[in-house]
């Protein structure tokens, strides 16, 4: 059995175990897109030198389902966690370099969670907290925007499927800005796509671009 990237990530949480040292808890939700996939994990980036934006980056991955068996094509939930262990916030990287974030992989798209001067890891880290609650990828993020945050959102099939149906593609802007009324309210009654529901994450994600404008 081989493992591979899944195909989309949904959400990351990070909290800080109260251990001496203490450890960072990294819980990612994602989906694959059949039955079958198992055993999630979250391949940590090895670096030669610090990346200049202080993010650790991780790939989603899971084990395929294996060669030959019965799978359904239908949207699936995953998950996976990892600890970083005994680590200093504020030198993560080396004296004075803090860990800014965490950035997770997958084939459709990737989700980071920032360490700003606003959250709480960054209020650890620089001695201000004293409590730390999960850090979640949604507050974390910037306005969304359609080519980054909404386009990925919309598989192949169901681009196809809109084009055969009603003449229009998710994957243009335009297209996508036109008929949003339609578009948001089949997502939140869980008709669109066919095949299965959007988690919450991607839902909250689609409102979240509507009320910041629907930016291109």
């Amino acid at each position: 059995m081989s493992s591979s990237k899944i195909y989309a990530v949904d959400d990351i949480e990070t909290t800080l175990l109260k251990s001496n040292p203490p450890s960072l808890l990294i819980i990612c939700l994602g989906r694959v897109t059949t039955s079958g996939w198992s055993n999630g994990e979250l391949s940590q980036y090895v670096y030669l030198t610090p990346p200049a934006d202080g993010i650790q980056e991780f790939d989603f991955t899971a084990t395929r389902p294996v060669a030959g068996s019965i799978v359904l094509p239908v949207l699936r939930p995953i998950r996976a966690e990892a600890v970083l262990d005994g680590i200093d916030l504020a030198n993560y990287w080396g004296p004075g370099l803090p860990l800014r974030g965490v950035r997770v992989f997958a084939v459709s798209n990737s989700k980071t969670v920032s360490f700003d001067a606003t959250s709480k890891m960054h209020n650890l880290a620089t001695g201000q907290g004293v409590a730390a609650g999960p850090s979640r990828t949604m507050d974390a993020m910037p306005a969304p925007s359609f080519e980054t945050d909404i386009k990925p959102l919309f598989r192949k099939k169901d681009i196809n499927a809109m084009k055969a149906v009603a003449g229009w593609r998710l994957d243009v802007y335009e297209d996508v800005k036109a008929n949003i009324e339609g578009i948001g309210g089949e997502i939140r009654a869980g008709s669109m796509p066919c095949d299965g529901p959007w988690p919450q994450s991607d839902i909250d994600l689609f409102d979240k671009w509507i009320k910041g404008g629907m930016q291109a």
